[in-house]
Formats: C-alpha cells, structure tokens, sequence
C-alpha cells in the first residue's frame, strides 16, 4: 500500500514537472524578413514576412501576426512575443502596412500574397483592413481607381489630414505580371472617404523600390536610398527626393556632410527632433556596407548627413529586409536577413539602440506609463468588440501567469527532489540489506 502511494506520488510529481514545462515555454519564433509592422499604443505588431532557405532556394511566406508588449520591461535575448488571436487571410510579404488615424484599423497594402492552402500566388485585392476591436480582417470598399499590384514598397499615413502616401514599387510574375516593371506613382489614399487618388508625376524620381520613406511634421516626404529603373541600379542616398504632401508638388535636394554608401532593404526611423536614422541595408544585391548607422539633420539647410560614434555590440550583424520602430528613446530593430553569412545562421533578429547617446543595449525599461488613453484602443483577444478585454493583456493575468510559473518551478524542484530522494532511500535499503549479519553456517 505505502508502495503505491509512493508511485502514485511520483505520476503527480512527473505531471506537474510537465505542467510547468508548458506554462512557462514561450512563443516559438522563426526568422523572417520582408515584414510589415505597426505600433499600436503600446503594441508593436509584425505582420507576415517570409522564411529564407537561400541553400534550397526556398521562400516560406507567413500569414502569422505577432506582437510585443513594450509597456512592460523585457531583454533582447528573451521578448516576450505573443501571437495575435487571428492571422492575416493570406500569406504576406514585403507589403506596407499603416494605422488609421482613429488607431482602431491597421491597414495592409500590396506584396507578394500567397494562399494559405495551396500557397499559390494571388492578385487581387491588394488593399485589406485588420479591425482591431473585432479583430476581423475585411477588404475595404474603396473610391476611385485601386492601385495596381506592387511589392517592396513603404508608405507613410499624415494623421493629421488622413492621407496615406506610397510611391513606386514592382510587378513581376508573382505579383500577376508578365513582365517585370518599376513604378514611379504616388497613390494616395484618404481613409476619412475612402478614396484613392494620384499625386504629381512632375518631377517624381525614376521608378523606385526597397527606399524608405519619412513624413516630417512639415509635410514633406524624404525618400533615401533604394534601387530604380528595370535595373535595379542603386539610388544615390546623397541625392534626396522630396515629396510635399500640403502643395503635390516633388522636389529634389543633395545633402551635405559626410558621403554616404548607397543602400537599399534599409530602414529609417524620425526623432523627435527631426532626425532621420537610418540603419542597416546593402549595396547592390548583398554587398556589405560600411557604417550601418547614418543621421540625416533635417534641420540643416540643406539637409545634413553624420555617422554617429556608436558603443561596440559584438553581435549586432549586417541586416536588411528588416524593420525599425522608434519607442520613446530607442530604436527597435526587429528581424530580417543577415546577408554576410549562411542560411543557417539566421535567427529573429533583435536589436535596440538608445537613440540619446547612440548606445546598443538588451534590456528595455519603458518610461511610466501616462494615465491618458484617449485615441487609443485596446487589442482584444476577442471577437466581440463589447466584450471587456482579454485578461492576458491585463495586469491581473500577467500576475497569474508569474504564479504559476513560480508554482511550476516549485513543483519542478519539488520533483526532482522527490525523485532523488525516494532513490536514495531505496539504494540505502539495498546497501542495508547487502550488510546483513552472516549466520552460522555461511
């Protein structure tokens, strides 16, 4: 009887070990480049991308949505990544993606698009809407002429007026064309009447790919780097084109400063102080880059390019077909590809960078919390937009969850000292019995 019941202890030790196990994994993530991502409030969300096999010359796109919680403190080398409660319809890759000016609707425009069963290419829609208080995915009724379908663009949303800008991109045999051709278009898209329009083809740069794209609080639209024409030829980054969204009209402008490398598959992100920073990209196709950091001074006039004095991180790679967010001081750098080395050496990528002092850092603390929400919203996880929200994105769940990975932990401690104990007491018995007194005859 004492001998089943040591067993039976046992099972439920074993149980509880496993138990833990699975409170406390986290998200399993997978490298990707060719992205979309939003920030929402406090929630930085990634949207699709694809898995590179360069060995097998093999492309996985995603229709996966993640996102990150960056109201709370967390390290680099263990983000606390979460799955959103529906993926996108469809595989998603170097798409744009923006947030309503209402941050209750993230909007995803082009890429390559793939469906989820067959993973054969689709054409059309190319322009699909999340809701985020239903979290519903739908093809939104539009005005005027849609744009056709384009990949490796970026566009910008001006919150003020409503109007989301997109300039250039490609077509070619994924994307529904025979032929491969490079845009040079501005699309507008006014979300208040949900219509689509042109901007100005005067003076608009040739056609353009893989460039970014930076909405300064005049109005103007900086376009760097990228690659143009039907070949592929690398933009002068000195040589800056300018888009001003209040009067539709296109200007150009050489920076001055220190002359930097041509790049392409970048990205740039906007200070408070209305500095551009850009990092990361490549020459060419994959050719290495020099200084993967640059600021352009929109102050100066002309504008003013420097490479800051950056602190050593050993394991910051060259990266491209990746994303950065600015949040409060640091600049997140999320995924993509590192193309200096082999397929398998890819991993999810993450980098922050104080953007105050120029410095790499893995730990993230977040500045208080102000108490104000208005004109924001809530990621629910449920379908129900009158619903209360899900208790995962509350502090009482989060609080839950400590509790049972402590528990969990507890009852892995408790475990194996079970077990090795109930071991040790059985060699003891043996080693007892091995030592018995010899009779007589022996």
């Amino acid at each position: 009887m004492i001998k089943m019941s040591i067993n039976n202890f046992i099972k439920i030790v074993f149980l509880l070990i496993i138990l833990s196990i699975e409170i406390g994994q986290s998200l399993n993530l997978v490298k990707r480049n060719g992205h979309s991502s939003v920030l929402v409030d406090k929630k930085l969300i990634f949207l699709g991308g694809q898995e590179l096999f360069f060995n097998q010359n093999i492309q996985l796109m995603l229709d996966q949505m993640l996102y990150l919680d960056v109201s709370k403190p967390f390290n680099t080398e263990n983000p606390p990544f979460e799955e959103m409660p529906n993926t996108i319809p469809f595989k998603s890759s170097y798409a744009t993606a923006f947030l309503s000016s209402q941050k209750n609707i993230i909007y995803l425009f082009g890429g390559y698009m793939r469906d989820v069963n067959t993973d054969l290419n689709i054409f059309n829609p190319v322009f699909h809407s999340y809701n985020l208080e239903t979290n519903e995915w739908s093809v939104p009724t539009s005005n005027g002429i849609t744009p056709s379908e384009r990949v490796e663009i970026n566009g910008v949303i001006n919150n003020e007026t409503g109007k989301f800008y997109v300039f250039g991109g490609d077509t070619n045999q994924e994307t529904g064309s025979k032929t491969i051709v490079v845009f040079n278009d501005m699309n507008i898209f006014d979300i208040n009447s949900l219509t689509w329009s042109k901007g100005s083809t005067i003076n608009a740069p040739l056609p353009r790919i893989d460039y970014t794209a930076t909405l300064l609080s005049n109005g103007i639209i900086v376009f760097i780097g990228g690659r143009e024409t039907n070949a592929f030829n690398d933009v002068d980054i000195n040589q800056l084109a300018l888009y001003d969204t209040k009067v539709d009209k296109w200007l150009t402008m050489t920076a001055q400063g220190v002359t930097l490398e041509n790049r392409n598959c970048h990205s740039a992100v906007l200070t408070p102080d209305e500095k551009i920073i850009i990092f990361g990209g490549s020459k060419g196709f994959n050719e290495t880059i020099v200084y993967q950091l640059a600021v352009l001074d929109t102050k100066q006039a002309p504008y003013e390019w420097s490479i800051p004095q950056v602190s050593a991180l050993d394991n910051v790679p060259k990266l491209q077909c990746h994303t950065a967010t600015l949040i409060e001081n640091y600049m997140f750098i999320n995924f993509g590809v590192r193309y200096e080395t082999t397929d398998e050496l890819q991993i999810p990528y993450f980098f922050i960078l104080d953007i105050r002092n120029f410095t790499w850092v893995t730990q993230f603390e977040p500045e208080q919390l102000n108490t104000t929400t208005n004109n924001t919203v809530n990621i629910n996880n449920n379908v129900s937009p009158a619903a209360p929200a899900n208790p995962s994105n509350s502090p009482t769940m989060d609080n839950s969850k400590i509790i049972y990975i402590t528990l969990g932990t507890v009852g892995l401690s408790i475990g194996v000292g079970t077990v090795v104990g109930v071991l040790g007491y059985k060699f003891y018995k043996k080693q007892k019995s091995n030592r018995a007194i010899p009779t007589a005859g022996e």
